[in-house]
């Protein structure tokens, strides 16, 4: 069970990495550019001599790892909940990047209902103060209720209109989707080995939320920025289910009057909603 006095004010070790052109293009390759190869609006992404980082690349960037496990987290039983990301500068290519995390809070559902831990990451040039992207994750943590809740918890993210939705993008992602994301960051056996999947209750392997949510923000470019294919500047969204490598995606998104953006993620063949309470700012 999660201490929770140690929890928040455990400390995350500081993770540095340099970003390679190549490491920018696989993050957009992986999470739908250049579905198009003829589109230049999808090549400046995957273009090696003068990349264009995709604003989702900062989810896979100085990732601090399991850290909940040292934490006092059951992490065999911790899922992803929500992902929320704001994009303050493009990524920058070929410079260290420092990620400094904090603990934010725990909500406990109580005894056997498990808990939701969040943590803020921020990433910022090493020697520098000024942030390239501040990350918000919330995790599920299903073996930890019962702990107690503390700290600041994030607000709730809203629900998506009620009414139809004003456009909407199918993706069809390879059944190679998950063995080609992790790569990025995540080698978890449980998006890559058959073994693995049955033990966590599933027919074959998962695709990583963070792939989904990739998915999401190229979904928004490609429907809302076509000419240029440039992502939301920040972009948040719940997990509600797992999907699978070969899943049909649709997103239906709306834009509202504020100029901010709402989505929902669905794979229909399925009848289930995988991603809620999306939103985004372009």
């Amino acid at each position: 069970m999660i201490p929770t006095v140690e929890f928040t004010d455990f400390r995350v070790p500081d993770v540095t990495q340099t970003i390679s052109a190549r490491k920018a293009a696989l993050s957009a390759l992986s999470t739908g550019y250049g579905s198009n190869p003829l589109d230049r609006a999808h090549l400046r992404y995957l273009d090696d001599r003068e990349p264009v980082p995709v604003s989702t690349l900062a989810n896979v960037v100085a990732h601090p790892g399991p850290w909940m496990k040292q934490a006092g987290v059951d992490w065999s039983r911790v899922v992803h909940a929500e992902q929320r990301l704001t994009v303050h500068v493009p990524m920058p290519i070929g410079i260290s990047i420092r990620s400094r995390s904090r603990p934010l809070s725990i909500v406990d559902r109580g005894a056997g209902q498990g808990a939701f831990a969040s943590f803020e990451r921020i990433l910022m040039p090493v020697g520098l103060e000024d942030p390239v992207a501040t990350i918000v994750q919330t995790n599920a943590c299903l073996g930890d209720g019962g702990c107690g809740s503390t700290g600041e918890r994030p607000v709730p993210l809203p629900r998506v209109p009620e009414r139809p939705a004003d456009a909407l993008m199918r993706i069809a992602g390879p059944d190679t989707a998950a063995l080609l994301y992790r790569l990025n960051v995540d080698l978890n056996p449980l998006h890559f080995d058959p073994a693995a999947a049955a033990t966590g209750g599933f027919s074959r392997p998962i695709l990583h939320g963070l792939c989904t949510f990739g998915y999401a923000a190229y979904a928004l470019a490609a429907v809302l920025r076509p000419d240029t294919m440039v992502g939301p500047s920040s972009i948040a969204a719940r997990f509600s289910a797992p999907v699978f490598p070969n899943d049909a995606l649709e997103f239906e998104i709306w834009s509202e009057d504020d100029g901010e953006v709402r989505f929902r993620g669905r794979v229909p063949p399925r009848a289930v909603t995988v991603l809620d309470c999306g939103t985004a700012t372009l």
